[in-house]
C-alpha cells in the first residue's frame, strides 16, 4: 500500500515539475490543435445540454402541477354537475377523455423526455474524466520524451542502461498516449455530433405530444362549451318555482288607500329609466310592471268615494248605502283606476244609470238633473283621462340619422318594459346605432333599431354580436 501511495506521489511530483518546466520554456511540450477544438467542442455542447436538462425538468415540473390542477377542477365540475341537468353522462364522458389525454401528455413530457435528456447529459462527466487523464498522459509521455533526450545528449556509451531505462519509459508513455488520444479523436466527434440528433428527436417528442393534446382538448373544450349551452337554454324548466303574484283587488286597494300611509306617487312624472336601475338577466322572464293607482285621500272610504258625485243628493245616498258591494265596487274602481278602464267607462256609467232609475222613487224631482250632473262628470273626466299624452320616451330615440357602430343578434326574447325599449325575439337582427349623451342609457344597455325601422333601447346581455 505504502509502494503504490509512493508511486502516485512521484507520478504527481514529475507531472508538477514538468509543467513547470514547460510554463518557463525550459521544456517543449506536445501541441494537438485538433485534438484541443474537439474538447473545446465538447465543453460548449455540454454547457448547452445541462442547460437544456435543467429547463426541461422545470418545464415538466410546472407541467405535472397544471395537468394536477386540471384534473382537480374537473373532478369539481363533475360534483357540481347535478343530476337533473341535461346530458350529464355526455359531460361526464368528455371529462374522461381530457383525463386520457392529459396522462399521456404527462407521461410523455413529465416521465420519458426528462429521463432522455439525463440519460444523454450523463454522458459528459465521464468524457471530461477521459480528456483529463489523456492530459496527464500527454505529460508522462513529454517527461519521458524529454529524459530520453537528456540521457541520449549526455550519454557516451552505446549499451549505458541509463539510455535503456529512458527508452523504454518513453515507449510506454508514448503507446498510452496514443492510444488514449485515438480513443478519443475518434469518440468526441461523433458525441459532438449527435447534439443535432439529440435535438431534433428530444424537440419533436416535447411539440409532437403538446399539439396531439392540445388538438384533441381543444375538441373537447368545444363540445363542453356547446353542452353549457343546452344547460343555459334549460334554464326555464330548471328553475326553481315561484308562487304567482296576485292581482291587486279594489277591495285590496281601498284597504290600503283607508291607511295613514303617504300618497303613492305618480308614475308619470317619474323618469323612464328608473324601470332599468340594472341591466335584466336574459334568463328571466321580463314583464312590464303593473301601472300604480292614481293618489287617494288619507281615511276616504269607498262610500264616500262613490257618492262624491252628487253631494246634495241625499236620497241617492241612501240608495247607495243600501247598494250591493258589486256597484261600489264598479264606482271605486272608476274613480282609483280611471286610466285602466279608459275603454269602458260609459259603458259602465250606463248601467250605473240604468241601476239608479230603476231603484229611484218617480216623485223625486231632483234624480234627473243629478244623473245628468254625474254623467256630465264622469264624461268629462273620461275625456281627461283619455287627452292624457302617453309618458315621454328618451331623447334619443329619434328618427335622426345615426351612425352605425355594428349588428348583434338576439339570443334570448325580450318584451320591452317601457315605451322607448325593443321588443324582439331570439334570432332577430338588431342594428346597434350611435348613443348620444342626453339618450341617458344606463350601463349594460344599447341604442339599436330593428329591421322594421323601429328605434329604441335594449340590454346588451340578451344578444351577440355579429
Amino acid at each position: 500500500m505504502a509502494d503504490l501511495f509512493n508511486k502516485h506521489l512521484k507520478k504527481a511530483t514529475n507531472r508538477t515539475k514538468e509543467k513547470l518546466l514547460e510554463g518557463i520554456g525550459k521544456a517543449k511540450a506536445t501541441q494537438d490543435e485538433v485534438f484541443d477544438q474537439h474538447a473545446a467542442n465538447l465543453v460548449k455542447q455540454s454547457k448547452s445540454c445541462e442547460k437544456l436538462h435543467k429547463d426541461v425538468k422545470t418545464y415538466a415540473s410546472a407541467l405535472k402541477a397544471l395537468c394536477s390542477a386540471e384534473k382537480q377542477l374537473r373532478d369539481t365540475i363533475r360534483e357540481a354537475y347535478e343530476q337533473e341537468w341535461p346530458d350529464r353522462e355526455h359531460l361526464t364522458a368528455i371529462f374522461d377523455n381530457l383525463d386520457i389525454q392529459t396522462n399521456e401528455l404527462e407521461k410523455t413530457v413529465c416521465e420519458d423526455l426528462p429521463q432522455t435528456v439525463t440519460q444523454y447529459v450523463n454522458q459528459f462527466p465521464d468524457l471530461k474524466k477521459k480528456i483529463e487523464k489523456r492530459g496527464r498522459k500527454l505529460v508522462d509521455y513529454d517527461s519521458a520524451k524529454n529524459t530520453f533526450n537528456s540521457v541520449k545528449s549526455s550519454s557516451k556509451k552505446d549499451n549505458d542502461p541509463k539510455l535503456a531505462k529512458a527508452t523504454v519509459e518513453l515507449q510506454n508513455a508514448e503507446q498510452m498516449y496514443t492510444e488514449m488520444n485515438n480513443e478519443l479523436l475518434e469518440i468526441l466527434p461523433a458525441v459532438y455530433d449527435s447534439r443535432i440528433t439529440f435535438f431534433v428527436d428530444t424537440l419533436q417528442s416535447l411539440f409532437n405530444a403538446n399539439s396531439v393534446y392540445q388538438t384533441d382538448a381543444s375538441k373537447f373544450h368545444k363540445q363542453i362549451v356547446m353542452q353549457l349551452d343546452k344547460l343555459g337554454e334549460s334554464m326555464d324548466y330548471l328553475r326553481v318555482a315561484r308562487p304567482e303574484a296576485r292581482a291587486l283587488t279594489p277591495i285590496d286597494t281601498s284597504s290600503l288607500a283607508s291607511t295613514d300611509a303617504p300618497a303613492t306617487p305618480d308614475p308619470s312624472k317619474s323618469d323612464s329609466t328608473s324601470l332599468r336601475q340594472s341591466t335584466p338577466s336574459p334568463t328571466v322572464l321580463v314583464s312590464p310592471p303593473p301601472a300604480p293607482a292614481p293618489t287617494a285621500k288619507p281615511r276616504e272610504s269607498v262610500v264616500s268615494i262613490a257618492n262624491s258625485t252628487n253631494p246634495f243628493d241625499d236620497d241617492e245616498a241612501e240608495d247607495e248605502k243600501e247598494a250591493t258591494p258589486t256597484d261600489v265596487e264598479e264606482k271605486f274602481e272608476a274613480k282609483v283606476y280611471p286610466k285602466l278602464n279608459a275603454q269602458q267607462t260609459a259603458a259602465a256609467d250606463q248601467a250605473i244609470a240604468a241601476a239608479r232609475r230603476q231603484k229611484r222613487e218617480p216623485s223625486n224631482p231632483f234624480d234627473d238633473e243629478d244623473d245628468e250632473k254625474t254623467e256630465k262628470g264622469d264624461s268629462k273626466e273620461t275625456k281627461k283621462n283619455d287627452s292624457e299624452p302617453p309618458p315621454k320616451p328618451l331623447d334619443g330615440i329619434t328618427n335622426e340619422k345615426r351612425k352605425t357602430l355594428y349588428f348583434v343578434t338576439s339570443t334570448h326574447q325580450y318584451k320591452a318594459v317601457d315605451t322607448d325599449e325593443l321588443t324582439f325575439e331570439p334570432g332577430m337582427k338588431i342594428k346597434v346605432i350611435e348613443a348620444n349623451e342626453g339618450d341617458q342609457l344606463d350601463d349594460g344597455w344599447r341604442l339599436g333599431e330593428l329591421e322594421d325601422g323601429k328605434r329604441g333601447v335594449f340590454p346588451e346581455n340578451f344578444t351577440k354580436k355579429i
